[in-house]
């Protein structure tokens, strides 16, 4: 990953009243590497830039207003503090002391760089100093000065990709959801006959549509075929039992015309309705019609029950209206209907959990999406975003061991990942 450095001009340390001519910081820079943030800079002391009693300490530190780390000091010593420390040291036991870590005597340089854990605040940092000057009784800190304002140190780059939808993964959603078709399917029969003709009324155009559908069904990526409901039906003219043993037949003649036009089609994809006498269908027509008696029929339909129910109907108008009813009404209701496709919707719920937590990823909502991916922990798919939630989360620990698991399966965005936090 290539990374930003931010370079600025000389800051000059202006300490005024305690002899200081000028200690400068030069060459600033805040960057990232790995996990780590580096501060460096460079500390020029020039000759006489410091009163021979004097050490100035300089402490930077990185703070967005709100979060503040600091970072370890680094002194300047005049000729005589350096002198007055050894000495002290030297009665103390310590023969062999030198400047400490971080040090130099006036007149001279230091080279400062300090790495430090990266934490998501700092995308947003500031890099500031403060001096403390120490010697002849002064023990006191001059204005903290800022180096660098709003760094933008660039955060991880998280590394995701999509998870396919995989059919062995698959699990029933949403079931039984109703085909739409763009109209009522009805499959008709001549009068008490139970043979499929395909020639008569729209029959032909009714089945292709019926197969098509199933098809559709079959073809889609994430949808299986549920159930083909046919109610089979007889118009009412006829006696009950001949009725009811005529609508379970041509329901059958359906489901094995469906049967052998459909491959890979079962028997329990089918579920046969006997309907018998179709009362419904035509308490619907006659409502819908203009027909003489329209009331009076009505009433019998909805108060009387089998043949009372067809006596009834016979005697209104004189017989005439009956046989408006078997001449325009009957012919429609002899089929074996209604046809209606059932089907359930698919889902590789991982792949969605995956897909979602991504979007959550995206707007920075880390802790979301984890709580999305840890049920599903136990399937390779979730590794990689799993450990980059871990990543933003600043838990480089927790975020390498999920990556090295990924990396194992061959997952090229784990190893970017991985690239970044080594």
């Amino acid at each position: 990953m290539k990374t930003k450095v931010y370079t600025w001009i000389v800051v000059l340390l202006a300490w005024g009243g305690t002899g200081m001519a000028q200690i400068t910081i030069e060459h600033e820079s805040v960057q990232r590497k790995k996990r780590d943030i580096v501060v460096a800079f460079d500390v020029v002391s020039p000759a006489k830039s410091l009163k021979n009693n004097y050490k100035m300490v300089i402490t930077p530190y990185l703070s967005n207003g709100a979060d503040t780390v600091w970072l370890p000091p680094v002194a300047v010593y005049g000729k005589t503090r350096y002198k007055r420390e050894r000495q002290e040291a030297s009665l103390a036991g310590n023969k062999n002391w030198t400047l400490p870590e971080r040090a130099i005597r006036e007149g001279g340089e230091y080279a400062y760089s300090v790495a430090v854990p990266y934490r998501s605040w700092m995308k947003n940092a500031s890099l500031a100093i403060d001096r403390k000057m120490v010697g002849c009784g002064c023990d006191c800190y001059d204005n903290t000065q800022e180096l660098i304002g709003n760094v933008a140190i660039p955060p991880f780059i998280p590394n995701i990709t999509p998870v396919e939808q995989l059919p062995e993964k698959y699990e029933i959603s949403e079931t039984h959801k109703r085909w739409e078709f763009d109209r009522e399917l009805k499959v008709f029969f001549s009068v008490s006959k139970s043979t499929l003709d395909e020639n008569l009324h729209d029959n032909q155009t009714t089945l292709e549509d019926i197969i098509e559908g199933i098809r559709k069904i079959e073809k889609a990526d994430r949808l299986q075929l549920n159930e083909v409901e046919i109610t089979g039906f007889a118009s009412p003219e006829g006696g009950l039992k001949l009725n009811a043993q005529l609508g379970a037949k041509r329901a059958e003649a359906l489901r094995d015309h469906i049967d052998s036009k459909v491959k890979n089609m079962d028997r329990s994809n089918f579920r046969l309705i006997n309907g018998e006498e179709n009362w419904e269908g035509l308490r619907r027509m006659v409502a819908e019609s203009n027909i003489e008696y329209k009331d009076e029929v009505l009433n019998i339909i909805d108060q009387k029950e089998g043949n009372e129910r067809k006596k009834a109907l016979r005697t209104v108008g004189g017989g005439s209206v009956y046989a408006y009813i078997l001449r325009n009404f009957y012919p429609e209701l002899r089929n074996a209907c209604y046809v209606a496709v059932y089907y359930d919707t698919l889902t590789d719920r991982v792949a969605d959990a995956v897909d979602i937590a991504h979007k959550e990823i995206e707007t920075g909502r880390y802790d979301e999406a984890l709580k999305l991916l840890i049920p599903h922990a136990g399937d390779e798919r979730t590794w990689n975003t799993i450990g980059v939630c871990y990543m933003m989360l600043d838990e480089e620990e927790k975020a390498i061991e999920w990556f090295e698991k990924a990396v194992g399966t061959g997952d090229e965005a784990a190893r970017k990942n991985l690239e970044q936090l080594r």
